[in-house]
């Protein structure tokens, strides 16, 4: 299994200055971009609240017959995420400094008349060990695989640990 927070550039070396260059030209850019596309929807006359990521990645998810990639996302705020009725992605904007990355607005659908809004920076295409398994009578041997990173599957964290999937069945372009 990778890392969590694989999907986030991140220095784990203080002394690697090229890593906490990237780390913080990620922090500037992916608010820039959110803030670019809050603008945008104030312009149009609606609204939306902007929240924090605390931390996020790509997770795999071995429970299917091929593995699947799932975006785990915690958010920096004590709203319930059990209330999430509708996830919307905006569509995928390539990171310009690190390749492999995309950026996407995740906007949260509640029961509030105001949805909520999250930058999502992520990888594309994560490697990991799928685990040896077996089918049947046959033992599939541990392998390499890579996640293609449909942006379907979900998991919501707040601050306070409270959890929720969610899936996201068909895209519809508005």
């Amino acid at each position: 299994m990778q890392p969590a927070n694989q999907d986030i550039p991140t220095s784990q070396d203080p002394s690697n200055e090229q890593d906490a260059n990237i780390d913080l030209t990620a922090k500037s850019w992916i608010q820039e971009q959110l803030d670019k596309e809050v603008n945008r929807i104030h312009t149009i006359g609606s609204n939306v609240i902007p929240v924090k990521i605390l931390n996020c990645g790509v997770i795999p998810n071995f429970d299917m017959r091929k593995a699947r990639a799932v975006n785990r996302i915690e958010l920096d705020t004590n709203f319930d995420v059990n209330k999430i009725e509708q996830v919307m992605v905006s569509p995928a904007v390539p990171y310009p400094h690190k390749d492999h990355y995309f950026y996407v607005n995740v906007v949260l659908v509640t029961g509030s008349p105001i949805p909520l809004i999250a930058p999502y920076l992520y990888h594309n295409a994560v490697k990991v060990t799928q685990p040896e398994k077996k089918d049947g009578d046959r033992t599939i041997p541990s392998k390499q695989v890579v996640l293609k990173n449909d942006l379907k599957e979900y998991l919501f964290i707040n601050k306070q640990g409270v959890r929720a999937r969610f899936s996201i069945h068909e895209y519809h372009n508005v």
